[in-house]
C-alpha cells in the first residue's frame, strides 16, 4: 500500500491508563463523508464508548459491514 494514497486519523491518550495508548486509522484519500463518519464511529467504539452513546451522537448509519464485523468480533471473543 502506498502511504501517499492515505491519510491518518490518530488518537493518543494523554494520561496513564491500562487501555489503548494510541489508535491509528489509515484512511483512503478518496473517502466520502459518509465513509468518514463510519470511521469516526469505529474509532469511538475502539476508545470504549458504549454503542448506545455512539448511536445517539452520530445517528444511524448504513454500514454494509456491520453484520460481518459483528460475526468477526464474535469469533474473536468466543
Amino acid at each position: 500500500m502506498d502511504s501517499e494514497n492515505y491519510d491518518f486519523l490518530i488518537y493518543r491518550r494523554g494520561s496513564e491508563t491500562k487501555e489503548a495508548k494510541s489508535i491509528e486509522l489509515k484512511i483512503p484519500n478518496e473517502m466520502t463523508c459518509e465513509e468518514f463518519k463510519i470511521i469516526c464511529i469505529r474509532m469511538a467504539h475502539a476508545l470504549g464508548y458504549h454503542e448506545t452513546v455512539v448511536r445517539d451522537s452520530f445517528g444511524s448509519i448504513k454500514d454494509k459491514n456491520l453484520k460481518k464485523d459483528k460475526k468477526q468480533l464474535k469469533l474473536l471473543f468466543d
